[in-house]
């Protein structure tokens, strides 16, 4: 038995382990090129003769490229610099190399990195002399369910840097190790410099597997020769510094090293004052727990000052899942997580090493409470443990190719679901065709400096395609969805025009004091009060680009906060004054959004006093019916009787208030017919014709700006200007 541990020697060439190499990642992106396949028949996917990305944050980035080719976003502090971002500057690097339009390089570039995750996973394999366990596992981690869903061709997003580029790390603090070498400690904290730059959220991972690996070389190789110089050059990496400096800091302080021209006597002192260092200077400890608060520790409102809605709440990735779920997208199937497991706990009791990976496999655990965004960090360990342990199973054959073959096999039969997820995960593009075409003529229309007021999931696709700038957006959103959900949910269309005035002027004006006070360097007391708050310890800070406008116009936790309830009654009721109007505000208005519509009016459905509930407003919205002489099922228990002209709902019969039949005509116009019933009645059920859908509403939606303006184009001509409508998307231009 004792054989089927014993690896010993292996005789895999360079030239072998290039193969190899090559072979893991021309399988990945043959892969990856299914949803290429796919998207091409679908025209509606295609601008500017390219597949469009398929996630919304891909946008955020792309406008960064956007103002570093051409320009762009003048007006948008939010955009993102390419010397800020990693992805931005490769991104832009590349489109002044190769011969590809900015869209071709957004599509193909995910698919094209993630897939370097190969070479680690191989090169670990390696450093136990099983490469062609390595080889195995590189595949299977390339397509897992998980990572795949993460960095398939089109999800341009800093996905395809955050576990490709941490294994590099694992692997070369792995090799530190396994050679005693500090060398690959220089390699693995020279790559731990770019690995924040390139994956920003990565930073408090990153953390994690340094605490881990200098707790472990502690209790094992604190007498070694390589254990002091390994320790300082990784926490010299993370001080916080721009990673350029670092880049230049580290290859000198390696050279004194490798010289011997610091004292070993100082080593140890040297070592535990880059520790203290890095602790004190970071705040790494106050990260951490931010990171871990966000996702496990989740409230439904604010507890301090206003009682604000968290959007933590309504982000998918950010819930709880089932097991069964954490199961498949780790490995693909409950049957193959469960033979990784015990691959990766028989590793764990061979190869004490594989102990560093247990921080990033707990990661990935604990998103069965923290979200499924964090299944992506077990994914390469299990994948290794599960080609592993067939590899071992198999330790009675002594016929080498067999053995391979065999394992091959095996992983090659494990990796079916993974192969029948890609081809079933047919995701569209964010946008399709015929709503670019209309941010596109918006783009056209009034200036850069301009706002659109819409939900936060649409901010980064208007930047990017309507070069505007926008209140709420993918990263900006927390409070300020209070004010954007107030708009788009009131019953008054006045007091949504003038919110929409009030606070795109107080963000613009917040914006350019945020400027004076960092560009000119201007001192803090001569910034107006509104625009200054305190931190927990008292010091103040003013507002920036990102700080909710909402906290500004309210005042939020400050002695002279506003009661937004009078607020919003005022701007009802009211004689109101607004500010001088400095540039155009539209609301963009699409189809999409009737699908979350009930989620985005939780946010202002709130009394920010109490945090209770202001009222229990009903809307159902399907694209799925069942029609019938008697009944239209329309799914979820609602059903509608049409000869008593009753909605039943579950249990319940409630009268219908109206019914509404809603149109385009092939030239676009729309097309109104009402038939009222039983004027008290609480519901109304509206037939959305052009969409074959039906939506039911009770007043209080029925009445809001969106359903009105959206639906019906019934607006106020003294608030509010149509610019663009059509059946998919409605812009209008607020006129005061």
């Amino acid at each position: 038995m004792s054989k089927m541990f014993n690896f010993g020697y292996e005789n895999v060439t360079k030239r072998e382990l290039i193969l190899l190499i090559s072979i893991a990642y021309i399988i990945s992106i043959i892969f990856r090129y299914y949803w290429i396949y796919w998207a091409s028949g679908f025209p509606e996917f295609f601008w500017n003769n390219q597949i469009m990305i398929n996630t919304n944050d891909g946008y955020f980035f792309a406008s960064g490229v956007q103002k570093a080719l051409f320009g762009m976003h003048e007006y948008n502090p939010l955009v993102p610099e390419w010397y800020k971002r990693g992805l931005v500057f490769v991104t832009a690097a590349l489109s002044k190399l190769l011969p590809f339009s900015l869209e071709t390089i957004l599509l193909y570039m995910p698919g094209l990195i993630s897939s370097l995750i190969v070479v680690p996973m191989i090169l670990i394999g390696r450093l136990y002399n099983i490469t062609w366990v390595g080889f195995m596992a590189a595949i299977f981690a390339s397509v897992a369910w998980s990572y795949y869903n993460r960095t398939m061709f089109g999800y341009y997003d800093t996905d395809m840097f955050s576990v490709a580029v941490l294994m590099f790390i694992f692997y070369f603090l792995l090799s530190s190790i396994k050679k005693k070498d500090p060398k690959q400690a220089f390699w693995a904290a020279l790559t731990s410099c770019i690995y924040p730059f390139l994956y920003s959220p990565g930073i408090n991972v990153l953390y994690g597997l340094v605490v881990v690996y200098t707790i472990y070389i502690f209790i094992f190789y604190r007498k070694e020769k390589f254990f002091y110089p390994s320790i300082t050059m990784l926490y010299a990496s993370l001080f916080p510094l721009y990673f350029l400096f670092k880049l230049i800091i580290l290859p000198i302080l390696f050279i004194l090293i490798k010289k011997e021209l610091i004292p070993q006597k100082y080593e140890k002192y040297i070592a535990i004052g880059s520790i203290v260092i890095f602790f004190a200077w970071s705040g790494a400890l106050v990260q951490i727990w931010q990171k871990v608060s966000a996702y496990f520790l989740k409230h439904g409102t604010e507890t301090e000052g206003l009682h604000f809605y968290k959007v933590m709440q309504t982000i998918r990735e950010a819930s709880g899942i089932p097991f069964e779920t954490l199961a498949n997208r780790i490995s693909g199937h409950l049957i193959t997580f469960t033979i990784a497991m015990a691959g990766y706990l028989l590793l764990l009791f061979k190869e004490r090493t594989f102990w560093l990976s247990i921080i990033l496999v707990g990661l990935g655990l604990s998103a069965i409470t923290g979200g499924l965004r964090f299944t992506i960090y077990a994914v390469p360990f299990l994948a290794f443990s599960l080609a592993y342990l067939f590899w071992v199973a198999l330790f009675w054959i002594k016929n080498e190719i067999l053995k391979k073959v065999l394992t091959l096999s095996f992983c090659a039969f494990a990796l079916i679901p993974n192969i029948m997820h890609i081809v079933e995960y047919r995701v569209p593009t964010v946008f399709m065709k015929k709503e670019v075409e209309v941010l596109d003529r918006l783009k056209s229309t009034g200036s850069s400096k301009d706002f659109v007021i819409t939900w936060w999931d649409y901010g980064y696709p208007i930047w990017f395609y309507a070069e505007k700038c926008t209140l709420i957006d993918g990263g900006k959103h927390h409070h300020d969805n209070f004010i954007v959900s107030e708009i788009l949910s009131t019953d008054s269309q006045l007091e949504a025009a003038r919110l929409s005035r009030i606070a795109i002027e107080k963000y613009s004006e917040q914006i350019s004091w945020y400027k004076k006070y960092k560009e000119e360097d201007m001192d803090i007391s001569q910034i107006p009060e509104e625009f200054l708050f305190e931190k927990k310890d008292g010091e103040k800070f003013v507002a920036s680009y990102s700080f909710p406008v909402a906290d500004v116009l309210f005042q939020n936790g400050k002695k002279n906060q506003l009661n937004p309830n009078e607020f919003l009654e005022e701007l009802k009721y009211g004689d109101v004054k607004l500010p001088e109007k400095t540039r155009e505000i539209y609301l963009y208005l699409p189809l999409r959004m009737m699908e979350i519509f009930p989620t985005i009016k939780i946010f202002s459905n709130i009394d920010l006093l109490t945090g209770k509930s202001k009222s229990d407003p009903f809307m159902y919205y399907t694209e799925y019916f069942k029609d019938t002489k008697e009944k239209t099922i329309l799914g979820r228990g609602v059903e509608i009787d049409k000869k008593r002209g009753m909605l039943i709902l579950g249990k319940q019969k409630v009268p219908i208030k109206a019914f509404y039949n809603i149109g385009y005509t092939k030239s676009g116009k729309i097309v109104k017919d009402v038939q009222h019933l039983r004027p008290k009645a609480p519901f109304s059920v509206i037939y959305l014709s052009s969409y074959q859908s039906f939506l039911v509403v009770d007043d209080e939606m029925l009445n809001s700006v969106y359903i009105q303006l959206f639906v019906f184009e019934n607006y106020d001509k003294e608030l509010f200007e149509p610019v663009i409508l059509n059946p998919w998307t409605k812009v209008y231009k607020v006129l005061i």
